[in-house]
């Protein structure tokens, strides 16, 4: 899964109907319907902003790469983070939560968030990890919102700090027990990076400067196959669950 391509009306984050309905897994029509047997809970401008006209015409203009979908409609409903949420809970699916977890994150706030770090750099401590590779191979993944859920549950419980970061030259970047990845790379390349990463945290905690390290190819190896354990494990773990 890629993160959907970005659209901002009113200066928020929003989603089409296409878009949700293709992050969910199911139909459009089944998003249209749903917002209408449930209309009485939607509240424009909190839950979904509504255009016609004059103001779909600006959108149409200011991102052109939506043209297929809204060039035909003279209205349509761009959905909010608290919209987004109430389509999860119609479809109330494992698949539609995953993937709205995700969108909090990366998605509606995402623009917070950079706010957040331009205030807050992260301060490097005494352990990094190496720069982007050159030959780089993702591995294959079946389930890789589930496996990426897990892996943030994981950052979590023991305080680890993920963010999304421009950081040229590298994919991710271990500091201390902060971890950065790449924005705008495909989905499943930042859970690669983050099981890495979370590797090198578990295995190296106590290992110092890995990159200037005579020994950071071994390292880099032994998080590398570890990434790929963990990935695997949790690919496992996810088909058992459905």
């Amino acid at each position: 899964m890629n993160l959907p391509q970005v659209i901002e009306i009113r200066g928020i984050r929003v989603l089409t109907t296409r878009q949700l309905a293709a992050a969910y897994g199911t139909e459009v029509k089944v998003i249209q319907n749903n917002f209408q047997r449930n209309k009485d809970r939607y509240t424009v401008g909190k839950h979904y902003i509504y255009m016609d006209r004059d103001e779909l015409r600006e959108v149409k203009a200011t991102y052109p790469q939506f043209e297929g979908e809204l060039n035909r409609t003279s209205r349509a409903n761009f959905w909010t983070e608290k919209g987004a949420l109430l389509h999860a809970k119609s479809l109330n699916t494992d698949k539609a939560w995953e993937v709205y977890d995700y969108l909090v994150d990366f998605y509606f706030r995402a623009k917070e968030e950079k706010k957040v770090e331009e205030k807050n750099e992260v301060v490097p401590t005494v352990q990094k990890t190496e720069p982007s590779k050159n030959k780089y191979k993702i591995p294959a993944m079946e389930e890789p919102v589930f496996i990426f859920k897990n892996l943030l549950a994981i950052a979590e419980e023991n305080d680890i700090l993920i963010k999304l970061k421009d950081i040229p030259g590298y994919f991710s970047i271990l500091k201390g027990k902060r971890i950065a990845v790449r924005k705008n790379i495909e989905f499943e390349k930042v859970v690669y990076e983050l099981a890495y990463e979370l590797a090198h945290c578990f295995i190296h905690y106590n290992q110092g400067n890995i990159i200037d390290s005579p020994l950071s190819k071994d390292y880099n190896e032994q998080a590398e196959r570890a990434a790929c354990m963990i990935i695997r494990l949790l690919d496992i773990k996810a088909k058992q669950k459905y």
